[in-house]
């Protein structure tokens, strides 16, 4: 497999994205063309992963109120191309890029209960989970099934020595599958409510997370 990765702009080359959105996440609450092109030329950003013609990942982010900082909006995958590196190759290249336009620090959102992204933000990025939001876009449609969207905020420092904290703390996230989510099954709901209780209360107080253990299904937190 050769990828080819390259920086998107106009309407023609973005065009794509909005169809590899539903193909990844269902046909819901897609980012219009228009939207990307505004934001983008607005000092946003838009990578493609490229097999021949055919467009087989992405990430897009935008300007932030801090001029330091990209909000990391979305990485794509096509499920065809899953478990080959490219998530972190793209995740690499957006680094690059904001490196090469003054930006030291990106920031996005994940599903705290989709342990496999949080390895991949904590684990194999070196990010670090600074806030939780609960319900923070309101109820979801596609994968997120309806459920309350709770966010877990992570944040990559791209220069300098990452945080790691004087004492830790683990929470434990409870058994629930992608399927259940995306069903919004009762055991979805009760892992949603649990994790909520147990991450705001301890952001509150100061701690941010660290790290993650996806086969044990724990977070680690630490301040």
């Amino acid at each position: 497999m050769t990828i080819e990765f390259r920086e998107l702009r106009t309407a023609a080359e973005l065009a794509p994205m909005p169809v590899l959105e539903a193909r990844v996440w269902g046909d819901v609450d897609l980012v219009a063309v228009n939207l990307l092109v505004a934001t983008i030329s607005e000092g946003g950003m838009a990578i493609g992963a490229f097999d021949d013609d055919r467009l087989v990942g992405s990430v897009y982010g935008f300007a932030t109120h801090e001029p330091h900082v990209l909000h990391s909006h979305y990485l794509a995958v096509d499920p065809d191309y899953r478990r080959t590196g490219l998530g972190v190759a793209l995740k690499q290249h957006q680094r690059d890029w904001c490196l090469a336009n003054g930006r030291t620090a990106m920031r996005w959102t994940f599903d705290p209960l989709q342990l496999g992204n949080a390895h991949l933000n904590l684990r194999s990025l070196g990010a670090v989970g600074v806030q939780y939001h609960a319900n923070l876009y309101g109820p979801m449609g596609g994968i997120n099934g309806g459920l309350p969207s709770d966010r877990l905020v992570v944040e990559w420092q791209l220069v300098g020595d990452r945080f790691t904290g004087v004492e830790s703390i683990d929470v434990e996230v409870p058994p629930v599958t992608a399927g259940e989510i995306a069903n919004a099954a009762p055991p979805a709901l009760h892992a949603r409510v649990a994790m909520r209780e147990a991450m705001l209360p301890l952001f509150d107080d100061g701690w941010l997370v660290i790290d993650v253990d996806r086969v044990g299904r724990t977070y680690t937190l630490s301040r």
